[in-house]
Order: C-alpha cells, then structure tokens, then sequence
C-alpha cells in the first residue's frame, strides 16, 4: 500500500497549535493537507506530509518538542482497529509482534525492535519513508504514543530504566526526562526505549474482556451509542477491524464478549444482520474515501477487507450502480 496514515494522527493538533499561536488550518494547507482532517479521523493522509507539517509547527512555534507534546493528547483509542488489537495484547512481547504486524493499518513505515543487551532490553523504534523528509518530530510523536500506550495496558509495572534519540540533544532535554520518567539520552545509535528484560513477560494489568469493554463503552460514548445496541456497536466492531481482513462474525462477537449464535439473534430480533451491517460498513466508508480522499481503489478495496480490487467494484457497483471511479467522478 501506499504510505498513507490515518487522520486520526491530527487527534489534538489543532489544541496544541493554539497552545503554541499556531493556525492549524493555515499549516496544513501550506503542507498539502486539506483541514478536514482536524474534525475526521477516518480519511487517509500522505505521511510523508504528516512529518513535514509537524517539522513546520515545531520550527514556526519554537517548540522543540511539538511531536512529543502531541502524544499527550490522545491514548490507544486513537489507533482505530490496531488500537483494538493492540487492547488483546498478552505481554509485551506479544505488543511488539502485534505492532510490527498490525501497525500499518494506522501509519506506514513503523517497526518496533528488540534487542537484549545483558539484563536489559532495548525496544527500538524505526521509521523509514520512502520520501525524504526530517522525521524527527513524528518519531518523537511514535515513541510517545508507545510509551503511554504501554501505560494504559501495564500500568504501573511499565517501568523504564533510560531512553535513547539518535539526533543531538535539544535546550530544554529536562521535558523528556518529566515525560518518560527515566534518563535520557541523544546522539545514541539507537531511538529506543531501555527496561529490564523481564518486562517482556509483563502482562496486562487489567483482563483483556475489561480492556474491550473499556474500549468499545469509551469509542461508543464518544459516539452517543447505547450500551445495549448491537446493531450501532457491531457497525462500530466492523468498521475498526474492517483493515485486518478479520472482520468477521466470529471475531466481531468476541470483542462484543458474545457467542457469534448470540449476536446472530441480536441482530435478526432488530430486523438486521451481521451481512447486511457489513455491506453498510464497507459501503459508507468506501463513500468516504472515494469523495475526501485521492486513494488508490486497490488500497481501498485492501482497507476495506476485500481480497482484491475486482472484488470491491463487484460490490460497490452492487450498492450503487456506478463503478467506484464513475462514483468518485460524480462526487468530486
């Protein structure tokens, strides 16, 4: 795929270019950016243009740690379907493999590495775009979004013992040193987080049912759902893992904590199913993407779960009587 993120990356960017002077929309547009991003986080976005516009607001506002900043305002909800995977983690290590698997459905480019130097691990983090732009300011916004998202699923056992940047070290390195809660080091060979080895064994501090039902209450109360409505909660389901090509009946009803006979007879005593929710699901988003986006429809129809291009405009052409591209033609 293409190197394109979510626009869920924007999640506070607009409060923290205020906190600064800044004017988010003027940066954006310079960047290439349309501004809609700021008020949805479901559009695709080139990443290559995220590093840059994050490098504009950190040199436009003399705040070196802009990207970092960024990182406190949000927590994993923000990482849409890889968030909810990243929820069924059982240990850190199995945090690393589901983030070198799965974090693609959010941003490109992003790998987490391990790498045992005594009794200590080093997690390192990489970034590598195939475009050439500075990317310290999103790599500093990558490891801060680790570091707490490692927060909310250890706790308090998720302790660090120091934290390396390759890049030199900038006047006001004390931020870092309150952020992490650790030493802090620049000019290293490696931008990684140190522990103790042990902690790749930690586990969750909460069982994961507790972590999906924290998860799906927070998403659907931010989107005015009822507990009990399976037919808005079972949409919002799909539409998180739609990405992983493991949006399923199965699947769906266990991050629902049902049996997927349970959720059938749900849905039908609503005058719904699983099929048809899906259908709307892949439908309104294909419509999304296709009017605010100038996504590729191979991307799409991958995004979307289908296993190629040919499968998506079947059924695109099914809801709609148009092709994806004469759609996109219509709507733009």
């Amino acid at each position: 795929m293409s190197e394109r993120a979510r626009s869920a990356v924007f999640i506070g960017f607009d409060r923290l270019c205020r906190k600064n002077q800044l004017n988010a929309h003027q940066l954006l547009q310079h960047c290439g950016i349309d501004p809609l991003v700021l008020r949805r986080s479901d559009l695709w976005v080139d990443y290559a243009r995220v590093a840059e516009v994050l490098s504009l607001a950190a040199h436009e506002s003399g705040n070196q740690q802009f990207g970092i900043e960024l990182s406190q305002q949000r927590d994993y909800l923000v990482f849409g379907p890889f968030g909810l995977l990243l929820s069924q983690a059982e240990s850190v290590q199995d945090l690393l493999r589901i983030t070198n698997k799965y974090a693609h459905l959010h941003a490109p480019g992003i790998q987490l590495q391990q790498h045992l130097c005594g009794d200590q691990v080093a997690l390192e983090y990489r970034l590598q775009l195939s475009k050439n732009v500075d990317l310290q300011q999103l790599v500093e916004l990558g490891m801060g979004v680790v570091y707490r998202a490692a927060q909310a699923l250890f706790k308090g056992a998720w302790q660090l013992s120091k934290v390396t940047f390759t890049y030199p070290e900038p006047s006001n390195s004390e931020f870092y040193l309150d952020f992490f809660q650790a030493h802090v080091l620049f000019s290293q060979p490696l931008t990684a987080l140190y522990a103790d080895a042990a902690i790749l064994h930690l586990q969750p501090s909460e069982q994961r049912s507790q972590l999906k039902n924290h998860l799906i209450e927070q998403f659907a109360s931010q989107q005015g759902y009822a507990r009990e409505d399976y037919v808005a909660h079972t949409k919002m389901i799909i539409q998180s893992v739609l990405a992983t090509g493991e949006a399923t009946l199965s699947v769906v009803a266990n991050l629902l904590n049902l049996h997927p006979r349970q959720l059938q007879t749900e849905l039908q005593q609503r005058r719904s199913s699983f099929r048809q929710l899906l259908d709307e699901v892949r439908y309104s988003e294909a419509q999304l993407q296709l009017s605010h986006s100038s996504i590729s429809l191979t991307d799409l129809a991958l995004g979307l779960g289908y296993a190629d291009e040919t499968a998506f405009s079947r059924a695109f052409k099914r809801w709609s009587g148009l092709s994806p591209s004469q759609w996109r033609q219509q709507a733009q």
